[in-house]
């Protein structure tokens, strides 16, 4: 881990955000909002001058009565563009340009000047902030994003005109014009930092972009981020099903752009919460994604523009670290919720999300270790404002004595509370969609052993060392892009039993490894952050060296140590794969009727290796296979027809 780089001139700084106001929790809906208020509290700590640039969400009247808000006099009027997705938006074939009047409101805050625009559209979704996805095509309300992205220019054009600054833009989804409308301003640079893995192809309507960047006087030749045809074949089918539910891919819509090639090719800069994130969102290497990637123009965009990447980093938050846990009486909480406080606790706290959290894996984890007798207490809170998952309940309904779940949104008190009575924290996240997890990381930092996913994005907290290393802070699961992961499952309830075992058993170690947590956890730190921001930002102004030469997207693959064979007997056919690597297989086979897609099969493990059986004749074309290797990596290998040779692959016998 870099140390945080030494202190120089002071920069001028407005975010551009659309949430920003984690100071209040009325005002946030998401965790980005504290990723954005946090970074800019702590640059304006550092001295830097900081302004943000954020939708008023239809609190214009609470910014007034709870903050003393300011009408900053700025009056802007103008007509929002539309060029409307005819499949998707039938009722506004020719809508007119609604006319928006956008008024700007000020509060500043720990040093901090926030600017609240507000107009019909930025003051629509007032309870939930966010467009629902069920109103797009209904609703021109639903574009409040892309109104958000023109009124913020404008603002920053109008308000800021003169100002030398870095425009810190946080969420590619939300900005990807902000980096065009201001690639030709001299006084402007602009960082685009990525809180989120959205699907990196996830695209935005061409003509729409077109239209806006029209409005904003931009001349832009979209054609460079046009994606090839999509490509047919045994591979490709197999791809489409099963990316459908990795949350990694974006099904391509005919004349869509990437949002993210946009801001790789005019951002000055685009910054990651950690090394990790940037690794996997900058390649996708060994995820069921990867082939596919290669073939985007966003990979190539991305490989191009590679040398403006940096790891602006992420921290836990300095008044939990500022918090007393000795103030907290574990005896008193654990016996108030029903716990043994002599047992090793184990804790998880996330929203409520069964899949992307790998929730149900972990539930079905624990109904495993205590169905057989494992001494622990397990306190859950999987916060929700809709129903409880009526399995989750029954598992704690069975075991009142060994687990407490709760359901409800929780107060900082009562997470400290918990969390400092933890020895483990669970966090299995799936799809590498965790960017930093500040969760796992506030329970470290009062000495919670994790148990998490080896993920890219959160491996700057250390569980995946073996434990028997001396960085080690904990265990590790492998990555998973499954809904439904029974390997996920099995990996859990083995380390909890580890985990278990090692309390009970070990004392030195358990606290070898709690003491690691700790540490490491404390190292991330907001100022720490702001250091290693602030030196990008002031390199911005510095002449820009010549970028290096793009490596092409991804990398070859080595051959994986293969030998399979299929074979027919009696109206049959068998499919044997062996390999000394492979932990699972999933062969992907031709679906019935000319509109079917391919059926996914996993492979039963045998002697040596995987097999499957099916009726009928073998297809005449291989199927595709895709291959779960040690750590949660992931391999396609395509199975070759008969009578073609390939290497490393199948071949057929009678």
């Amino acid at each position: 881990m870099s140390e945080a780089p030494a202190s120089g001139p002071l920069v001028d700084v407005i975010g551009f955000a659309y949430e920003a106001g984690s100071f209040d929790a009325r005002l946030m809906r998401s965790g980005t909002a504290a990723l954005v208020w946090n970074s800019a509290r702590s640059l304006a700590r550092a001295g830097h001058r900081v302004s943000v640039v954020t939708p008023a969400h239809g609190q214009r009247k609470y910014l007034l009565e709870r903050y003393d808000a300011r009408d900053t006099g700025y009056v802007d009027e103008y007509d929002l563009p539309l060029a409307l997705e005819p499949g998707v938006w039938p009722p506004f074939p020719d809508a007119a340009a609604p006319r928006l009047t956008t008024r700007a409101f000020h509060v500043r805050r720990e040093g901090v000047d926030l600017y609240f625009l507000s107009n019909d559209f930025l003051n629509s979704y007032p309870d939930s902030f966010y467009p629902d996805p069920a109103d797009e095509g209904r609703f021109p309300e639903f574009l409040k994003p892309l109104a958000f992205q023109l009124d913020g220019i404008r603002f920053v054009r109008a308000f800021f005109a003169d100002r030398q600054a870095v425009i810190h833009a946080h969420e590619p989804l939300h900005h990807y014009l902000v980096p065009a409308a201001f690639a030709d301003d001299p006084r402007k640079r602009v960082v685009s930092a990525v809180a989120t893995n959205h699907p990196v192809n996830t695209g935005v309507y061409r003509p729409q972009v077109q239209a806006a960047l029209e409005l904003l006087g931009v001349g832009l030749d979209l054609d460079r981020y046009t994606d090839p045809p999509e490509e047919e074949g045994v591979l490709e089918a197999a791809m489409r099903t099963r990316l459908a539910a990795t949350r990694l891919d974006h099904p391509q819509r005919d004349g869509h752009i990437s949002f993210f090639s946009l801001v790789g090719d005019h951002a000055d800069g685009i910054d990651f919460l950690c090394e990790g994130q940037r690794d996997f969102y900058t390649g996708f290497e060994d995820t069921p994604f990867t082939p596919r990637y290669r073939r985007l123009t966003v990979a190539r965009v991305t490989a191009d523009n590679a040398h403006k990447t940096f790891v602006g980093g992420c921290g836990v938050s300095d008044s939990w670290l500022a918090r007393d846990e000795q103030a907290v009486d574990r005896h008193r909480v654990l016996s108030e919720l029903g716990l043994d406080p002599a047992l090793p606790v184990f804790y998880h706290a996330a929203r409520y999300a069964v899949h992307h959290k790998g929730q149900l894996e972990m539930v079905r984890a624990i109904e495993n270790v205590l169905r057989d007798g494992g001494r622990a207490s397990f306190l859950l809170r999987c916060a929700t404002t809709g129903g409880i998952d009526p399995y989750f309940q029954e598992v704690a309904d069975t075991y009142p004595d060994r687990v407490h779940l709760a359901w409800d949104m929780a107060d900082e008190d009562t997470l400290f509370a918990h969390a400092s009575v933890a020895d483990y924290c669970v966090f299995p996240s799936k799809y590498e969609l965790d960017t930093f997890l500040i969760a796992q990381g506030e329970a470290m930092a009062f000495g919670a052993v994790p148990i998490a996913t080896a993920q890219c994005g959160t491996r700057h907290f250390g569980h995946s060392h073996d434990i028997r290393e001396p960085a080690a802070t904990g265990f590790a699961v492998d990555r998973s892009f499954q809904e439904d992961d029974p390997l996920l499952t099995q990996a859990l309830t083995d380390r909890i039993r580890q985990a278990i075992a090692l309390f009970t058993d070990e004392p030195d170690a358990y606290a070898r490894l709690s003491r690691n947590a700790r540490r490491t956890a404390r190292r991330l730190t907001w100022d720490r952050s702001a250091a290693l921001r602030s030196a990008r930002f002031r390199a911005l102004w510095s002449p820009a060296p010549a970028p290096p030469p793009a490596d092409p997207p991804g990398r070859p693959e080595a051959p994986l140590s293969v030998r399979a064979s299929i074979s027919e007997r009696g109206g049959s056919w068998s499919l044997s794969y062996a390999s000394a690597e492979a932990v699972h297989v999933t062969a992907f086979l031709p679906g019935h009727g000319p509109e079917a897609g391919p059926r996914a099969h996993p492979l039963e493990p045998a002697v040596g290796g995987f097999t499957g059986t099916y009726p009928g004749a073998p297809p005449s074309e291989g199927p595709a296979l895709l291959v779960t290797l040690p750590g949660g990596r992931y391999r396609w290998e395509v199975v070759a027809p008969a009578g073609v040779p390939a290497a490393g692959v199948l071949s057929r016998s009678k």
